[in-house]
């Protein structure tokens, strides 16, 4: 019999909205890969496809993740597993551009 740990993934990827799913676990396990304090400092994270992009106000912080994009991509690469395995971090320093209303 197989362990729920193993099947919940593939299943969960053959449900409608899966890509949701996984960005959830994502964010999650990249909260928890940087810690709170770290991830307190992350304006946003967000994943698209393979990649995961975070804005910070923090240029330190910023310079750190871009110099340990590596690492974490291994870490949560094996922290969640997924289809899509994590491919590329971007950082940017400031706030998401907003779309312009018209």
């Amino acid at each position: 019999m197989d362990r729920l740990g193993k099947v919940l993934p593939r299943v969960l990827a053959r449900q409608p909205r899966s890509s949701l799913v996984a960005e959830y676990r994502l964010r999650l396990a990249f909260r928890e890969v940087l810690g709170e304090a770290l991830a307190t400092a992350c304006e946003t994270i967000e994943v698209q496809g393979s990649t995961v992009s975070v804005s910070t106000g923090n240029p330190a912080l910023a310079h750190q993740l871009r110099l340990d994009a590596e690492e974490l991509m291994a870490r949560l690469n094996a922290q969640v597993r997924l289809a899509r395995p994590v491919r590329a971090i971007k950082v940017r320093i400031g706030r998401p551009a907003r779309p312009r209303g018209g």
